[in-house]
């Protein structure tokens, strides 16, 4: 059964008028902000419904992956109904009917942590690609989407900086801004969001962010990051692949198959790119302590069914379900 979205979100946002959010974001600052968007009780089934961060090998299962110091969960509507609802939700979805004068859908989606050795510089969030590689930046209308899954103050918040959404595409040649540029010609202007958990920042895709630098180890701040772009047959196939469990879509509404991308190219991979070669030294060393144990017994098994006789073999697995039966 889907989340009813007053339990899903406070009565702040959900009261709030999607018109008037969509013309914020559209024609003045470029960003609307609602500290604790989500209730506790959706806020705590979210992180609940999250799966392990061990790193799975040969796993049917879908899981979180490591991209050198941070940890990415890139298929969150195919494990969680909790994130799915989310997404998904009317609240959402109204705002985009309002901000969006064509068809839109969703063209990325992810849970990740940030780490202190993880920085990206300022940018916005109009990007093309062709595979995982960065083209250049496309015109579409968009929105961002970020939702806090931890307390954040002065370490690590998400920054903005208010109409940038008017001018970032004078830098159209280059994918970041110069931390220079921005610190001498709109320092004053940057919007530092400090907010509990839970909260939900809204914002322009052609706005200039960054998460701010931090040099803390032991903190990480988890969110819940999705951004809905317009679809145009200019850009056709632009988005990510995205895996959805189809036990989650009970809603079949038109314009939630098409919101979700159903029946739609998308060229680009799942972000970020990963293998063995993104994972860090200490990640790989924890992957080898998982592994070795279970390696040893496999192969301890595998060379006991070479030497024994099939019937020995067979004898010991029925004295062993009978041992378990028990």
């Amino acid at each position: 059964m889907t989340t009813n979205s007053t339990q899903l979100f406070s009565a702040d946002f959900s009261q709030a008028d999607a018109q008037s959010i969509a013309d914020e974001i559209k024609n003045e600052t470029g960003y609307q902000i609602f500290e604790q968007a989500l209730t506790p009780e959706a806020l705590n089934g979210l992180l609940e419904s999250l799966p392990s961060e061990q790193v799975l090998v040969n796993d049917n299962r879908i899981g979180y992956v490591k991209a050198y110091s941070s940890n990415y969960f890139s298929h969150t509507l195919a494990v969680s109904r909790n994130c799915f609802d989310i997404v998904t939700s009317e609240n959402i979805r109204a705002i985009c009917r309002k901000y969006f004068d064509k068809p839109f859908r969703i063209s990325n989606q992810r849970i990740y942590e940030t780490h202190t050795a993880s920085h990206l510089p300022w940018h916005t969030d109009n990007n093309l690609q062709d595979g995982n590689a960065y083209k250049g930046k496309h015109d579409l209308p968009g929105l961002m989407f970020l939702f806090y899954l931890s307390d954040v103050g002065d370490t690590n918040p998400f920054q903005l900086i208010p109409f940038s959404q008017t001018w970032s595409h004078q830098n159209n040649a280059e994918r970041f801004f110069k931390e220079s540029y921005i610190e001498e010609h709109y320092g004053e202007e940057v919007v530092s969001v400090r907010a509990p958990k839970g909260t939900l920042i809204i914002c322009n895709s052609k706005m200039i962010h960054r998460a701010k630098p931090f040099n803390n180890h032991a903190f990480k701040r988890l969110t819940l990051l999705f951004q809905v772009d317009e679809v145009s047959d200019e850009y056709a196939g632009h988005g990510e692949n995205i895996l959805i469990n189809t036990s989650f879509v009970t809603n079949r509404d038109p314009e939630v198959l098409d919101y979700l991308g159903f029946g739609m190219r998308a060229n680009y991979p799942a972000f970020p790119e990963t293998s063995v070669a993104t994972m860090m030294p200490r990640d790989m060393l924890a992957l080898q302590k998982q592994i070795l144990p279970k390696a040893i017994k496999g192969l301890t098994i595998a060379l006991t069914k070479r030497i024994l006789p099939g019937s020995l073999v067979n004898t010991i697995r029925k004295n062993r379900f009978k041992v378990s039966g028990n």
